[in-house]
């Protein structure tokens, strides 16, 4: 039987995250590996007195896969999108469509009654909302972004011209997306322009946490070598096996959240504080023009970002708290 806490918490993230309205079509999406969260969020929309219609699929094969048609064209028609999945839809063609006809998006990929109850979810979103604001204005305005770590990431980035996307937990309106938990700034740096090594470290989506570091040489925007362990290998497979866009750096974002835990799980680790996740595969969501069938985030842990060379990050502590 469900913890009776569950309901609690669906509920203030359908009044304080989506802010449902009396009335708004719902749509539940989910997959037969998270039907009774899904049931959950369900009923408690329906005592909201909206009026929700629960989808279920097949769990998809990793994040960034397309869902089927009648689900994307569900999304369309809704109000307010609840993804309750195992893998993120975020980056797909049914996502960008639905948030494009003014659906609200929120998105609760890997999620867990853990997640539900425990860590980052429980953080004060007003104030991981004004954090997120600061850094993106300090990205907003960069031209260049270098990244660090003592493992031996060494990456230069170009940001110039491309937006970041403040994901605090607080759906902002039609056609605005947010995730719970949540707490970061994410950016989609120009194509063709990052250089250097990126060595993954801790986790990674379609990994979960990892038995070595994995050492990626990046040329042109594209990751040309991966290196390591069994876990590198199988990174190297799920990229060989996907499509041609799948190799792109895609993402370059920064944690925000002070009560994020280093769990395995990416919806929760990616937001930690301080950290850094770099993501392989399709960015045209957040803005690029890369599509793939894939969108992979990798953990960076005690990183240093510069911005135009500022330092934001130092070694993982976020300097503007």
């Amino acid at each position: 039987m469900s913890d009776p806490k569950l309901f609690q918490v669906v509920n203030r993230l359908m009044c304080e995250s989506m802010k449902l309205q009396i009335g708004e079509r719902v749509c539940v999406v989910t997959d037969t590996e998270r039907l009774p969260l899904a049931e959950i969020f369900t009923s408690v929309a329906s005592k909201l007195d909206t009026d929700p219609i629960m989808v279920v699929m097949t769990p998809r094969a990793q994040h960034g896969s397309e869902v089927p048609a009648m689900v994307a064209a569900t999304m369309k028609e809704a109000d307010a999108v609840f993804q309750i999945v195992t893998h993120a839809m975020t980056h797909t063609d049914a996502t960008r469509d639905a948030l494009q006809a003014g659906s609200r998006v929120l998105v609760l990929r890997g999620i867990t009654e853990d997640l539900m109850l425990f860590g980052a979810i429980n953080a004060d979103y007003q104030e991981i909302a004004a954090t997120c604001l600061l850094v993106s204005n300090l990205m907003r305005d960069a031209k260049q972004a270098h990244i660090s770590t003592k493992k031996g990431t060494n990456l230069i980035m170009t940001l110039d011209g491309r937006l970041p996307h403040i994901l605090d937990g607080i759906v902002k309106g039609p056609g605005t997306f947010a995730a719970m938990p949540d707490g970061e700034i994410a950016i989609s740096p120009v194509e063709k322009t990052t250089e250097g090594v990126l060595v993954i470290e801790h986790s990674m989506d379609g990994l979960g946490l990892l038995d070595e570091p994995i050492y990626l040489d990046v040329a042109e925007g594209l990751a040309v070598s991966i290196k390591g362990g069994r876990s590198a290998e199988k990174l190297r497979r799920l990229i060989d096996e996907a499509d041609e866009g799948a190799n792109n750096i895609a993402e370059f974002a920064i944690g925000a959240n002070p009560q994020a835990r280093l769990i395995g799980n990416l919806a929760e680790d990616k937001k930690l504080e301080g950290s850094v996740h770099i993501a392989v595969g399709d960015n045209h969501v957040l803005g690029g023009k890369v599509t793939s069938n894939i969108h992979l985030d990798g953990m960076l842990l005690n990183p240093t970002v510069k911005l135009d060379g500022k330092l934001v990050v130092d070694q993982g502590t976020l300097l503007l708290i």
